[in-house]
């Protein structure tokens, strides 16, 4: 899940550890890495970076039925 579609829950792929490079604002080079939730994390949060949300990695069956959903919580909410 995320908060950027909330309500919306699908299990996507993830590898099982990650590492994340970057910079302080001294411009000294970091380097994090993780595994299992925190490896999830990173992913998830450089998808954002990169303008992508999980719900993208999904099934287009089960994007069809998010679709589907979502229209019904707009009519329920309007």
């Amino acid at each position: 899940g995320c908060l950027s579609v909330r309500w919306i829950y699908g299990k996507t792929k993830r590898s099982v550890a990650a590492t994340v490079e970057a910079y302080d604002i001294d411009g000294n080079k970091l380097n994090y890495g993780g595994s299992g939730l925190l490896a999830h994390i990173f992913q998830h949060e450089i998808d954002h970076l990169d303008g992508r949300v999980f719900v993208e990695y999904l099934s287009s069956l089960k994007l069809s039925r998010i679709r589907t959903k979502l229209a019904k919580q707009a009519r329920i909410t309007a």
